[in-house]
């Protein structure tokens, strides 16, 4: 059993990183699309804020500026995009992407070990290296 399991784990963790890597190629590209959206956003955020206190108060707290009371009039609320964009992830390597190619590479060892190792076994086996 534990040739089997090494076998198992050698060629998931082949499988695993050369389905990864071209992966990662993406996560410099991404990683500069969510600070620069955060930026953008940060500084719509600013002045949605701005004008909102404006319209609630009638003046800017700090530096209350007449240019700029009559410059931004509708800014939309972008608290909602902000949000998401935080969330997105710069790599593109998870849990729901990595089970199914996991189980794909290990189902063909799991048939050939089951025919020489009870299933109970090789079906504990692989549901530990799924739940990595």
């Amino acid at each position: 059993m534990t040739n089997i399991t090494i076998l198992m784990v050698g060629w998931l963790l082949i499988v695993l990183a050369l389905f990864a890597f071209p992966l990662s190629a993406f996560s410099k590209p991404l990683s500069d699309l969510k600070k620069a959206t955060l930026v953008i956003l940060g500084a719509q955020a600013t002045q949605y804020h701005r004008l909102s206190e404006r319209k609630l108060t009638g003046v800017n707290v700090v530096a209350n500026s007449a240019t700029e009371a009559e410059q931004f009039q509708d800014v939309a609320d972008p608290s909602k995009q902000f949000d998401t964009t935080r969330k997105l992830s710069t790599l593109l390597m998870n849990r729901a992407a990595v089970v199914p190619v996991s189980a794909a590479a290990l189902l063909p060892f799991a048939i050939v070990a089951s025919t020489r190792v009870p299933f109970k076994d090789v079906f504990a086996l692989v549901k530990k290296l799924l739940l990595l």
